[in-house]
């Protein structure tokens, strides 16, 4: 073999075997890096919870339902403790306005963007408003914003008010005394949002209310009955109610 083989031969396994050495030290510290991160996780995780937190998450809890119960705004709290949360390390108080007459209702549902539900035309003989729900959403952005700015703040409670704009859900309920006709909006996860058009449920026919879906434009919006109505005439009613 020649001299000049030999040396580029050593050469080359010099650089390997750098490579590898360089790659395993990068994995090494890398691994220190996610263990130490662990061991820190589980540390705050164990480290026993004061008095004087627990008496302000209290307070703060308190203050933000009474927020809402005055002004009707929706916050969003994140929790330094998801053990003290059932687990979860966000809740929600407010963004939940119910009422008993269609006016209220429009007042409200008029000052949305997206789309709304409005009192159908063709609704069945003898049928009238028995009341509305409108719902904020408790998904989107917002939630990363909030744990970041929670975590950031170093509280053991973290609360900020949303400013919503398009609702997430909407119910409007129509009654003759005895049967109840609903119809409904909500905002689809992925799974739903494979279906599209209209369909019925697959329910027993035993079972009751039966119901008429629609899936447009991230949305599901449905009708239900608790008695026996066509698909077509669903169909029609649901289409007069919904108000892009």
């Amino acid at each position: 073999m020649k001299a000049a083989t030999k040396v580029a031969i050593a050469t080359l396994s010099s650089i390997l075997l750098m490579g590898s050495s360089v790659s395993l030290v990068a994995k090494a510290q890398s691994y220190e890096k996610s263990q130490a991160a662990a061991v820190k996780k589980t540390a705050e995780a164990a480290k026993p919870i004061s008095a004087e937190e627990k008496k302000f998450i209290e307070q703060e809890i308190q203050r933000v339902k009474k927020l809402t119960q005055e002004s009707g705004d929706m916050y969003v709290l994140y929790h330094k403790y998801p053990k003290l949360n059932s687990g979860f390390d966000i809740s929600y108080w407010g963004g939940i306005h119910e009422f008993t007459t269609y006016e209220d209702y429009l007042n409200k549902a008029s000052t949305l963007k997206g789309s709304i539900l409005k009192q159908p035309a063709n609704l069945p003989e003898g049928y009238k408003f028995s009341k509305a729900r409108i719902e904020g959403p408790t998904e989107g952005k917002f939630l990363d914003e909030v744990r970041a700015e929670g975590k950031e703040s170093g509280k053991p409670i973290y609360a900020k008010k949303i400013d919503w704009k398009e609702a997430a859900t909407i119910r409007l309920e129509y009654t003759n005394g005895k049967d109840t006709l609903a119809i409904s909006k909500f905002t689809l996860d992925s799974e739903g949002s494979m279906k599209k058009g209209f369909f019925e449920d697959d329910f027993p026919a035993h079972i009751y209310p039966k119901y008429v879906f629609w899936h447009e434009g991230g949305f599901e919006y449905s009708i239900s009955t608790t008695w026996d109505m066509s698909k077509e005439q669903k169909i029609d009613i649901l289409k007069a109610a919904v108000e892009k």
